[in-house]
């Protein structure tokens, strides 16, 4: 595994993200009817094609651009982004740059979580409760 990729998988670990290689992901998929497309979404389920990822943070850039795209990110209660290893950069930046050319881009690190001042933790109130990057 290489510096980059094991860097990533252990920050978005530590982010709360579970991580998965395809293979393991593959009866999910067929489950779904995943179709192999970029943004796909099935009941509360979604998957998504990372445009880049930032291993210094541990999270991925995925494309918002249309309505569509982005219900398949945050109207969801299970989001399954796939990554694929040539595209993890070392920072937000270069995953900026590697996704240059596409207008609305949305960085996901973790699964969407919120506390009031009571201190009453509630997962997927802005997105996803859960957050699974699926490696390629």
């Amino acid at each position: 595994m290489s510096e980059v990729l094991e860097r990533f998988v252990n920050i978005a670990k530590l982010n709360g993200v579970e991580i998965l290689e395809i293979k393991d992901a593959k009866d999910l998929f067929e489950k779904i009817s995943y179709d192999n497309s970029d943004h796909f979404r099935f009941n509360r389920v979604g998957v998504v094609r990372a445009v880049s990822a930032n291993a210094q943070e541990g999270n991925v850039l995925v494309d918002v651009s249309d309505d569509f795209k982005l219900g398949c990110v945050v109207d969801v209660d299970e989001l399954y982004v796939i990554v694929d290893k040539d595209k993890i950069c070392d920072s937000s930046l270069e995953a900026y740059k590697k996704a240059k050319g596409e207008d609305y881009l949305l960085f996901v690190g973790a699964e969407s979580k919120t506390a009031d001042i009571e201190k009453q933790l509630i997962s997927g109130v802005q997105g996803a409760k859960k957050v699974v990057f699926v490696l390629t």
